[in-house]
């Protein structure tokens, strides 16, 4: 175990919908439609395929049972060894699956942001959240954050990946970002859309080419369409992280951006530097961290991307693949000061920890 400061940037609660649902106005008639049907009443944010071909089995998560209750945070913490951690609803993760234009991610959003202020964050012991944004409606997101935003056990707000149409580049979600950042509030992108069933290409064969593509697409798509919508140009201000897809992809499309930019910069007139640039100011969570075989490559994607200063370690945690911080500890290039960063140092900058 590291003697670093160590923050965990991205750690998942596994909350139930029942519990939720006491958060919901009484007279709301989904109050008791999720108290009593919560698999009916919204997709589960697991996918039933993980199961078809086996899972890792780790004996540190074994204690969970498809959900968990405020004192396991502390547990998790101590698992990882993170000095602080910022968790997200795992419910959130299926945000893009839910096809009616109705009132569900509003009501989500809102009950999980009651649910953790009243049972969950405890800044004096570390322990922060997310808020997570409906995005569906930006007009109920922006109300969110303007009645959360300022309360101290949220460190940011999230913004699920897998599958929102329009883009997040779109003008749609301007109001979101410009409150984020009216109210310094970090906006986490974080990726989702993994499974074999529910891939948005029908015909793959296997889980394991589903969760090499899901991930990685879905951050990639919304990285291209923020990047040449000019958002961080229009909210200079507000910090942008990415979760959840490794690294590596990062200078890769770097390089193919400013290729295409610079053939097509009148298709992007708001932005007055290369795509790269931009995405060089960007947070990028570690997990799942990418093992290229040379070490020599991995140095230089790094420093490609914008350097140490902006990784923020992220475990995963409880999920089967999440990364401990000896992911970061052991990697051969890496000055103790680079480690420092990474582990603890820039997420309590990027996040006020």
């Amino acid at each position: 175990m590291t003697s670093h400061y160590i923050v965990d940037s991205d750690a998942h609660y596994l909350e139930s919908l029942p519990e939720l649902a006491e958060y919901i106005p009484d007279n709301n008639p989904f109050k008791q439609r999720f108290k009593r049907s919560p698999g009916k009443m919204f997709p589960s944010s697991g996918y039933p395929d993980h199961y078809m071909y086996g899972r890792i089995q780790r004996d540190e998560v074994g204690y969970l049972k498809g959900q968990m209750v405020p004192e396991d945070i502390p547990t998790a913490m101590e698992i990882v060894g993170a000095d602080a951690i910022v968790v997200i609803t795992q419910k959130m993760l299926a945000f893009a699956r839910l096809g009616g234009d109705d009132e569900r991610p509003e009501l989500i959003s809102n009950a999980y942001a009651d649910y953790m202020l009243d049972r969950v964050v405890d800044p004096k012991e570390g322990i922060y959240a997310l808020l997570v944004l409906p995005y569906q409606d930006p007009e109920r997101a922006v109300e969110l954050i303007d009645r959360c935003g300022s309360e101290k056990g949220f460190a940011g707000a999230c913004m699920i990946c897998g599958g929102p149409e329009p883009p997040f580049g779109n003008r749609k979600y301007d109001g979101i970002y410009e409150a984020c950042q009216d109210a310094k509030l970090p906006l986490v992108f974080h990726a989702g859309g993994a499974s074999l069933d529910y891939f948005y290409i029908k015909g793959y064969e296997k889980f394991i080419e589903t969760h090499t593509l899901g991930f990685l697409w879905s951050n990639m798509s919304q990285l291209v369409s923020i990047v040449i919508q000019g958002v961080a140009e229009k909210f200079p201000g507000l910090k942008i992280v990415f979760q959840e897809s490794g690294i590596l992809y990062v200078p890769s499309l770097m390089a193919r951006l400013d290729a295409e930019y610079l053939k097509r910069a009148s298709e992007a007139p708001i932005l007055t530097k290369r795509p790269s640039e931009y995405m060089s100011k960007f947070y990028y969570g570690t997990q799942p961290l990418d093992e290229p075989r040379s070490a020599e490559y991995f140095q230089k994607a790094i420093e490609e991307l914008g350097g140490a200063s902006q990784l923020l370690y992220s475990s995963d945690y409880p999920h089967w693949d999440y990364d401990p911080p000896s992911a970061i500890t052991s990697i051969p290039f890496l000055t103790e000061e680079e480690k420092e960063l990474i582990l603890g140092k820039n997420a309590q900058k990027v996040f006020g920890i």
